[in-house]
């Protein structure tokens, strides 16, 4: 083979890896697109309902019966600090997306940042990642819980899946964790059900092995191990430290977009719920 002749051939091969590298990074984008298109219509359907407008009663025909009281006032409960994250995921109307897909468990949300999201939980841990919120198949998947964690949040340790787009979505901002500034400015996860907002104050964040202990789901009678773990891998110390009787939140995803036997975490601490009004 002349020269020529391999010039010619190397440059069909180039060609070709071109098309193929091109045709894979249009069909990125496109699913990129559709995955924030379904983000869109959910953040749509979810937004709290207006206000109720009663008309005020017609004025009274005369005096009231002697034996009329009005109704007792209802005991006064202790107001919560004010927390703007939670209020702003307060009344979302879940049952929007509930109607569309009932694997619908909550929204999950960190605050000044892209990550805001229905939160699925499916029959296993597969469908999600490659399924939209409303079960179109994309790449991007879906943030989901573990299929086996507790969809009321009330076990010790609940685990969530998304993964870490390019673009920056999905879970794309937890790659940022290991920069204690950007856990200053965003220190709390907070996820909304139909009980109320929980937020989950981090305290740990670190790369985690998929055969570890941060994904064992036979912690019971080890939750002190188990937090002794987490902290003592964790790149940034938030002087947040669980206790046992805690529960606890671990945000899962990829370190990179190659496979890996390693994941990204970063972990809170639940702090306080507010109750759904």
């Amino acid at each position: 083979m002349g020269d020529q002749q391999r010039r010619r051939v190397l440059l069909a091969v180039l060609a070709a890896v071109f098309a193929v590298s091109a045709g894979m990074a249009v069909r990125r984008h496109i699913q990129y697109q559709a995955s924030r298109v379904a983000a869109l219509e959910a953040r749509e359907l979810v937004k709290p309902p207006p206000p109720a407008v009663t008309a005020a009663p017609p004025p009274s025909a005369g005096p009231a019966p002697e034996d009329t009281h009005p109704p007792a006032e209802p005991a006064p409960e202790e107001d919560l600090p004010p927390d703007p994250g939670a209020e702003a995921l307060s009344g979302l109307d879940l049952g929007a997306l509930q109607a569309v897909n009932p694997d619908v468990a909550g929204w999950i949300e960190i605050p000044g940042t892209e990550l805001s999201y229905p939160l699925l939980q499916g029959e296993d841990n597969q469908y999600y990642l490659t399924h939209t919120w409303n079960r179109e198949p994309n790449s991007g998947g879906s943030v989901f819980l573990e299929c086996t964690s507790r969809r009321d949040l009330s076990g010790f340790h609940t685990i969530a899946y998304g993964h870490r787009m390019q673009d920056g979505t999905m879970f794309g901002p937890l790659k940022h964790y290991d920069d204690p500034e950007f856990w200053a400015r965003h220190p709390s996860v907070y996820i909304a059900t139909e009980d109320g907002v929980y937020r989950y104050d981090i305290f740990a964040a670190f790369q985690a092995h998929v055969k570890g202990m941060v994904y064992r789901l036979d912690l019971e009678g080890r939750e002190g191990e188990f937090i002794d773990f987490c902290l003592g891998n964790s790149v940034i110390d938030t002087g947040i430290v669980p206790l046992p009787g805690d529960r606890l939140l671990t945000l899962s995803t990829c370190v990179s977009m190659g496979w890996s036997e390693y994941r990204w975490v970063v972990q809170g601490r639940l702090a306080q719920v507010y109750p759904a009004q």
